[in-house]
C-alpha cells in the first residue's frame, strides 16, 4: 500500500483512504477518481483536513501557479457526501452482479450455517435490534447499521425491502464498506 501524507495534519494514510488534489489549470481540485495527470496533495476524509487545506498555505504554494480552488470550501463537505454515495452505488451494483452481495437474513443465516465467511453485514437504519442480534451472532460480525431504509436498501438490490445485506471477502466489497463508512459519517454529520 502507497502511503501519503495529508497536507494539512501531516498524517499518513494509504493513498486510496485519502482526497486527492491536482493542480488543473492553476485550481486546485479533488480528484475522486485519483486519476487526473499532475502533481498532488493529499488531504483525510474528515472535516477538519477538509476545511484546513483552505486555510493551508502548504496546499497552494506546492504548486507553480495555482491560486484558487475548484470546489469552494462551503462545498466541500457536500461534494465528499455526493461523491460518495455515487461510489456507494457504483461498487453496490458491483458486487450485487458479482455474487459477492447477499440479501436477507433468512439466506445469510443458511450460508453463515454452511459456514460461508462473510466480511461484513450492512444493516438498513430501521432494522429490528433483534435481526442484528441474530445474524450478528450467527455471522460472528459486528454489522454496521447504515444511513438507508429497508426500501432504499431494497431498491439499490432488487426492489424489495431488506433489513440485511452480507458481504463475501473480495476487494469490491472493501471498498463498498470504505464509501458506505464514509457516506454514512458524511451524512450523519458525524466527520
Amino acid at each position: 500500500m502507497t502511503e501519503r501524507s495529508c497536507v494539512f495534519c501531516g498524517g499518513k494514510a494509504g493513498k486510496e483512504d485519502l482526497l486527492r488534489w491536482v493542480n488543473a489549470g492553476g485550481t486546485l481540485v479533488p480528484d475522486w477518481t485519483q486519476k487526473l495527470e499532475g502533481r498532488s496533495v493529499y488531504t483525510h476524509f474528515d472535516k477538519c483536513c477538509l476545511l484546513g487545506i483552505y486555510g493551508s498555505k502548504k496546499a497552494l504554494s506546492s504548486f507553480e501557479n495555482c491560486s484558487a480552488f475548484g470546489v469552494p470550501q462551503d462545498k466541500i463537505i457536500d461534494f465528499v457526501r455526493m461523491q460518495a454515495e455515487k461510489s456507494f452505488d457504483y461498487y453496490f451494483a458491483i458486487c450485487r452482479r458479482s455474487g459477492v452481495l447477499l440479501k436477507g437474513q433468512n439466506l445469510i443465516c443458511d450460508e453463515a450455517g454452511k459456514g460461508m465467511i462473510f466480511s461484513a453485514l450492512l444493516f438498513a437504519a430501521d432494522a429490528s435490534e433483534k435481526t442484528e442480534a441474530e445474524l450478528e451472532k450467527k455471522t460472528g460480525l459486528k454489522g454496521v447499521k447504515t444511513i438507508l431504509s429497508k426500501d432504499v436498501l431494497g431498491k439499490k438490490f432488487d426492489g424489495r425491502a431488506v433489513s440485511v445485506i452480507a458481504l463475501k471477502p473480495a476487494k469490491q466489497s472493501e471498498k463498498l464498506m470504505f464509501y458506505m463508512n464514509l457516506l454514512n459519517n458524511f451524512t450523519s454529520g458525524d466527520i
